[in-house]
C-alpha cells in the first residue's frame, strides 16, 4: 500500500503542475535523531517560485510531515482548492494535522522538532 501513496502523491503533483501551472516540489529529507537513535524523514511540498525583486529563484514551504498519507491529503485539498471545489473535511486525523502544522508555522517550527 505504500507503493500507491507514492503515486498518487506523483499523480497530484502532475495534475497541479499541468493544468495550473503550480510549480510543485515534492522532498524527501532524511535526519538522524539521537534521542530515538533512529533516522526521521521529513515530506514536504514546496512551491518554486522567483522573487520579483531580485530575480532569485526560491522554494516555498506549503506543508511538511513525516506521513505520506497527510501529503496526499494535503495535495488532495491544494488540488480542490485550484478547482474551486469545496474542501472536503471528512477525515477528523487529517483536520487535526492541519491544524497542528499551521500552529508550528506560527510559531516558525518548520520542519517539525526532531526527538
Amino acid at each position: 500500500m505504500a507503493t500507491s501513496f507514492k503515486v498518487m502523491i506523483h499523480k497530484l503533483q502532475k495534475a497541479c503542475n499541468e493544468k495550473f501551472d503550480a510549480r510543485l516540489l515534492y522532498n524527501r529529507t532524511q535526519v538522524y535523531s539521537e534521542k530515538t537513535k533512529k533516522t526521521i524523514t521529513f515530506l514536504s511540498i514546496r512551491q518554486a517560485t522567483v522573487d520579483p525583486i531580485t530575480g532569485k529563484k526560491k522554494n516555498i514551504e506549503l506543508f511538511n510531515t513525516t506521513t505520506e498519507l497527510y501529503v496526499v491529503l494535503f495535495l488532495r485539498d491544494y488540488w480542490y482548492g485550484l478547482n474551486g471545489w469545496e474542501i472536503p473535511e471528512d477525515n477528523e486525523g487529517w483536520q487535526n494535522e492541519k491544524k497542528r502544522y499551521q500552529e508550528r508555522k506560527a510559531k516558525g517550527i518548520t520542519p517539525p522538532d526532531v526527538p
